[in-house]
């Protein structure tokens, strides 16, 4: 699983700024989307896995799943999203 964050300005929080999580997994035609609020705590990003919204895409053959797997990612850095290794979070 790949997992993504971005940071941005929210005037609405009392903080004014807004963790997101963003988490995508592919597994042979099947790729899994997660996202969602992420939060920090004592200098670590937390994923709250309750709080995060799940959706499923299945293709004809796992070429176009791959595909489909690195256009979606390359949109997420392009918006400011940036890859967080797995030793950094906490599930």
């Amino acid at each position: 699983m790949k997992t993504y964050f971005f940071m941005g300005r929210n005037e609405r929080n009392k903080s004014r700024v807004s963790w997101k999580v963003w988490k995508i997994e592919r597994n042979g035609r099947r790729i899994l989307l997660r996202w969602g609020p992420a939060e920090i705590d004592s200098r670590r990003k937390v994923i709250p896995s309750r709080l995060l919204q799940e959706k499923t895409k299945t293709f004809r053959s796992e070429p176009a799943a791959i595909e489909y797997e690195r256009s979606v990612i390359a949109r997420k850095l392009a918006k400011g999203y940036e890859r967080s290794p797995r030793t950094n979070t906490s599930v």
